[in-house]
C-alpha cells in the first residue's frame, strides 16, 4: 500500500509538472519571440544620428505698424524667431534576457539647437517691442532676437518584443525618462525711441525632470528582412523650473530688472516614430544588424515657462506656459552580438 501510494503521488507530481511545462509552451508558441538570437542572451548597441527641426512657442520679440505710431489703429505683423534645423545623437545599449524572453534597453539623446530672427523698421513704419516692460508700447527701428536649445535625455525601458500573428510583432515596454531641458532667448532693440542706445532683455528657463514612461513599438515584417516600423509612446515628468528674467539699456552695465522664478511642476509629453528598416543575420548568424530610417517626434506641454509681462505700470508678469516641439529625420543602426 505505501508504495503504491509514493507512486501515485510521484505520478502526480510529474502531471503538474507536465501541465506547466504544456501551458509554458502553449504562451510562447502564441506569442513567440521577435528579438534576433532568441536562443540565448545577447546584447545589442544603438546609434541614430538626428536631424531634426525644433520650434519653441511664445518667442515673437516684436510686431510692426504700417504707420509711425504706436497706437491703435494698427495694422502689422508679428516678428518671431525663425527656427530652422540641426544635428543631434542617440546613442543606447541593452539586453535581451533569458526570463519570458525579456529585454532591457537604455538611451540617451544630446540635441541642440541655435535660432534668430530680426526685422528692422521702415521710413513709413516701426517696430513695437514685445518682450520686456522698459520699451513696451514706445517704438523703435530694429530688433534682433536669438535664441538656444540644450536637450539631454536618458530613457530606460524594460519591454517584451513578440509576434501577433506571422508578418506583425509588438514590443510593449514601461520604464523611466529623465530630461534636462534648457532655453534662452536674447534680445536687443536699437533706434526708434531709444535713439544711439540699445536694449537688452535675457530670459533663461532651465528644467530637469523624471517620471513614468510607457509605449509600444510595431514591426511590419515584409519580405528578405524588411519592415516598417513605429513607435508611440507618452510619460509625464515631475521637475524643477529655474528661470531668470534681466533688462538693462546701455550705456548702462547694470541691470534696470532683474527677476528670477523657481518652481516644481508636471510636465506631460508624447513621441512617435515611423519608418523603414531592414535586418539581417551575418557571420554564420553569430551577429545581426538593424539598419533604418523614420521620421521622429517629440511634443512638450508648457515647457517654455519664461516670465511674461502684462501690466507695466504696476509690473505684473505671468509664465508663457508654451510647448516644445522636435521633430525630423532619424538614422538607425543596431547591432546584436
Amino acid at each position: 500500500m505505501e508504495t503504491n501510494s509514493s507512486r501515485i503521488e510521484k505520478l502526480e507530481k510529474e502531471i503538474e509538472s507536465l501541465k506547466e511545462d504544456l501551458r509554458s509552451m502553449m504562451v510562447n508558441q502564441a506569442r513567440p519571440s521577435a528579438n534576433p538570437g532568441v536562443m540565448r542572451d545577447e546584447w545589442f548597441l544603438t546609434i541614430e544620428p538626428l536631424y531634426w527641426h525644433q520650434r519653441t512657442n511664445g518667442t515673437a520679440f516684436a510686431y510692426s505698424n504700417s504707420t509711425l505710431l504706436t497706437s491703435i489703429p494698427l495694422h502689422g505683423r508679428t516678428k518671431d524667431i525663425d527656427f530652422g534645423w540641426s544635428w543631434g545623437l542617440r546613442i543606447g545599449g541593452g539586453k535581451n534576457i533569458a526570463f519570458d524572453q525579456w529585454d532591457v534597453y537604455a538611451s540617451f539623446v544630446y540635441y541642440r539647437n541655435h535660432a534668430s530672427g530680426k526685422s528692422r523698421g521702415g521710413q513709413n513704419s516701426v517696430l513695437i517691442p514685445l518682450r520686456g516692460s522698459i520699451i513696451t508700447q514706445t517704438g523703435v527701428a530694429f530688433a534682433k532676437a536669438t535664441y538656444d536649445l540644450d536637450f539631454y535625455n536618458i530613457d530606460l525601458e524594460l519591454g517584451r518584443h513578440y509576434y501577433v500573428s506571422e508578418r506583425l510583432s509588438f514590443r510593449p515596454f514601461i520604464g523611466l525618462k529623465n530630461a534636462w531641458i534648457d532655453q534662452c532667448q536674447t534680445v536687443r532693440y536699437t533706434g526708434g525711441s531709444l535713439e544711439n542706445n540699445s536694449a537688452h532683455i535675457n530670459d533663461d528657463c532651465e528644467y530637469w525632470g523624471i517620471g513614468l514612461r510607457g509605449g509600444i513599438n510595431s514591426k511590419w515584417h515584409l519580405l528578405n528582412g524588411w519592415y516598417v516600423g513605429g513607435l508611440f509612446s507618452g510619460a509625464v515628468l515631475y521637475g524643477f523650473y529655474d528661470i531668470e528674467h534681466r533688462e538693462k539699456v546701455t550705456p548702462s552695465p547694470r541691470d534696470k530688472i532683474h527677476l528670477e522664478d523657481n518652481k516644481h511642476r508636471f510636465v506631460p509629453m508624447v513621441q512617435w516614430r515611423l519608418g523603414i528598416g531592414h535586418g539581417r543575420y551575418f557571420n554564420q548568424k553569430e551577429y545581426y544588424l538593424d539598419l533604418g530610417v523614420y521620421y521622429e517626434g517629440m511634443y512638450w506641454w508648457r515647457q517654455n515657462q519664461m516670465l511674461r509681462v502684462y501690466e507695466y505700470s504696476a509690473f505684473r508678469y505671468d509664465n508663457y506656459s508654451e510647448d516644445l516641439t522636435m521633430h525630423g529625420l532619424t538614422f538607425s543602426g543596431r547591432l546584436y552580438f
